[in-house]
């Protein structure tokens, strides 16, 4: 005999089943928490450009896209805290060490950047 702990588990998995696979039929997207985190985030996208002594600050959503695009092309980005004119960036994207061209995004610009296709799961 089955005890009604299993049947009651089953039964919740079974409906968790078919409400997933009724929005799927319905072609209704549930958001990642990726987007959910950024929609949450109030804070302002920042992308600093920096080389050497000087640096270029994009703010807001207009440049977002293309910061984005050139910082996948780096070799890293690592976490890493710089403020540029009172502009924190918590991440660093760059080829290396040393005088190098570097892509500094606040967790705002970060997140936006993750969830671009361009960008893949690393």
């Amino acid at each position: 005999m089955i005890s009604n702990k299993i049947l009651i588990g089953a039964n919740v998995s079974l409906a968790i089943i078919a409400i997933l696979l009724t929005l799927s039929f319905l072609e209704i997207t549930v958001p990642s928490v990726g987007q959910v985190r950024y929609a949450l985030d109030r804070t302002e996208p920042v992308c600093v450009i920096s080389w050497k002594e000087k640096f270029t600050i994009f703010t807001g959503e207009d440049n977002l896209d293309r910061c984005c695009l050139e910082a996948r092309k780096q070799l890293e980005c690592v976490k890493e805290i710089n403020v540029y004119d009172g502009n924190k960036v918590e991440w660093s994207c760059r080829t290396g060490s040393g005088n190098v061209l570097t892509y500094g995004l606040n967790r705002k610009a970060y997140s936006y950047c993750r969830q671009q296709v361009f960008w893949g799961r690393s």
